[in-house]
């Protein structure tokens, strides 16, 4: 396991690279405040959007500013380079790629980006979830913004595509998953599995998976998609989910940042099959590069790192 120290040297250098990022933040937070207790101190609690109150970290390019890795990290899937990544930034408000081994700073994107606190690329581009806007906004391999969404949201924490485009989102304390058509600022469908909404995926056969908070973290699964929200609750828990990602093998990856522990649930999703990677404090989101064969964890506690991990380990 390789593990990144977001805010040292390695990640000053400058590597060029067409397309701009967008960025993840958690706006008016004290980077001094007190880490509030109990689940207080994790992902979404109505005081502490972004997680971790006091997790900030300096970067060597600009001393004076500082940021979080604390949101979604997605692998892109259409530049040369396989496994650039996306890195919320917390302050100055943008999102970082850092290429692939290198993992050098190669450019920014702050237009559209208020409160942003997840993302996801596919071949249609990059969408930033802003958490208080609320909305989601979508931008071309340029980085130019391009569309909007923001119908009946409350609090979107992340979001995923599936193979059509249809862009679903994790609405916290909307305690719901929106469905919306490839740029169409419509929702076409909406479930609310009955907590706290954490984390979304969705499999090559439109089934829907939700992770959620209500008092255990459950997971559901959405058989054929969203419409009429017929829900199966997996027998497989975790104690707080956060973020959650599906491999080429429909196993499921979720950071349990309570359990300090990466979960991978192989179908049917009775129980926990194993675990990826080790040491963690507080994993906060996990994704994957398209080949399958490395994973990123965004590690927010006493860490403070970003950790790329073979995969699978």
């Amino acid at each position: 396991m390789q593990r990144i120290s977001v805010g040292i040297g390695a990640l000053a250098g400058a590597g060029a690279i067409a397309l701009l990022t967008a960025c993840s933040s958690s706006g008016s937070q004290n980077p001094n405040a007190a880490i509030p207790s109990a689940s207080g101190a994790f992902h979404r609690s109505p005081l502490w959007r972004s997680g971790i109150a006091s997790e900030y970290l300096g970067i060597s390019r600009l001393p004076q500013t500082q940021f979080e890795p604390s949101s979604y990290i997605a692998p892109d899937k259409k530049m040369k380079s396989p496994a650039d990544l996306f890195v919320d930034v917390d302050s100055p408000v943008e999102v970082l790629i850092l290429k692939n081994k290198s993992w050098f700073e190669s450019g920014t994107i702050t237009s559209g980006i208020t409160d942003p606190d997840g993302n996801w690329y596919d071949k249609h581009g990059l969408y930033v979830a802003n958490y208080s806007a609320p909305n989601i906004e979508q931008y071309n391999s340029k980085g130019s913004l391009t569309f909007t969404y923001n119908a009946g949201m409350s609090s979107p924490v992340t979001l995923t595509t599936d193979s059509h485009g249809n862009v679903y989102e994790a609405d916290f304390t909307g305690e719901a998953v929106n469905e919306y058509h490839q740029g169409s600022n419509s929702v076409v469908a909406t479930c609310q599995p009955g907590g706290l909404v954490e984390g979304v995926a969705v499999d090559k056969s439109g089934d829907v998976f939700v992770a959620y908070y209500t008092g255990t973290g459950d997971i559901v699964e959405y058989k054929g998609g969203l419409s009429g929200c017929s829900a199966t609750t997996l027998g497989a828990t975790v104690t707080f989910p956060g973020g959650m990602v599906l491999d080429k093998k429909n196993d499921l990856v979720i950071c349990d940042q309570t359990g300090d522990a990466v979960d991978i649930i192989n179908p049917p999703y009775s129980s926990i099959s194993g675990t990826l990677g080790t040491g963690y404090s507080e994993p906060f989101h996990v994704s994957l590069n398209k080949k399958n064969n490395q994973a990123y964890v965004t590690d927010t506690g006493t860490a403070h790192t970003i950790d790329v991990v073979s995969y699978p380990a």
